[in-house]
């Protein structure tokens, strides 16, 4: 699905080893991509790739996930916020545009609400500020019951398609293979640390969501069912110079499920900045 691998870029964080991927030229606007709980900065790169040519576009592999550290007992809110902080000062990003997913954009609104002269827009794919979600809840029950290895390849795919039904098969086996590594005694492995499942933390975050001062586009898939149609309208209520966009072809992992309709849906927003 995609060409050469990308440049790594390694952050040391107290000590903590992050790792970060990055696709074109330095000298153009910055892009700061977040993923959700459990996947990983590669499963940003056929988007990444697709607005590479335009900016300089960088996805972080939070800690405990992907090619990062893993750091049991190190995987508060606060934590993850501070991997974002690191990045954005070591790399010398100067008002990043910050795209984050599901946790990932947890966090990038978190940061955007107390650097408000440090980021230039936000763009939150299907995440809510509440600090309770049914949906997330269920999400949770399963992480934790599940096994963190697979017999086959083809039981990774199949273990990825079920949430996300309406993506394609490529797109998925390209997030089977960026999300596991092969096992030497055989079979597959998650590559990130079961320990932060258990230490995730959720807090309420409308008083962070209504002290974002950035232009901001909320991305909702209308297939989702974690981000609800009347809280990403209170959330577009909340913020002046909030959009909303709700598109048809996928839910939770919209920009996975729907890759051109998310493209497009990004570039139509930072064209009205």
């Amino acid at each position: 699905m995609t060409g050469e691998r990308c440049p790594q870029i390694k952050i040391n964080h107290g000590g903590m080893q992050l790792n970060c991927l990055e696709w074109g030229d330095r000298s153009n606007p910055p892009m700061l991509l977040l993923h959700g709980l459990q996947d990983c900065a590669r499963s940003w790169e056929i988007f990444a790739r697709s607005v590479s040519d335009d900016y300089w576009v960088v996805a972080l592999d939070s800690r405990g996930h992907g090619d990062s550290d893993h750091v049991p007992g190190h995987y508060s809110f606060v934590d993850y916020v501070s991997d974002l902080e690191v990045t954005i000062s070591n790399l010398k990003m100067i008002n990043p545009i910050l795209v984050g997913h599901s946790a990932g954009g947890r966090y990038a609104f978190s940061y955007a609400a107390r650097n408000k002269d440090k980021v230039k827009a936000l763009v939150i794919v299907d995440i809510d500020p509440d600090s309770v979600n049914e949906s997330s809840g269920s999400m949770f029950e399963r992480y934790k019951n599940e096994s963190d290895e697979w017999a086959t390849f083809q039981d990774v795919v199949d273990r990825l398609w079920s949430r996300q039904p309406l993506s394609s098969e490529e797109m998925v086996r390209f997030q089977a293979q960026a999300m596991t590594k092969s096992k030497p005694d055989g079979g597959w492995i998650w590559k990130r640390d079961r320990s932060l499942v258990y230490e995730y933390e959720r807090p309420d975050l409308w008083s962070s969501w209504k002290e974002v001062e950035c232009p901001t586009v909320i991305i909702r898939g209308r297939q989702s069912t974690l981000l609800t149609h009347e809280t990403a309208v209170k959330m577009r209520e909340e913020l002046p110079q909030c959009k909303l966009a709700e598109l048809e072809g996928g839910g939770h992992w919209f920009y996975q499920e729907s890759p051109g309709a998310f493209e497009s849906t990004v570039k139509w927003f930072l064209e009205t900045l």
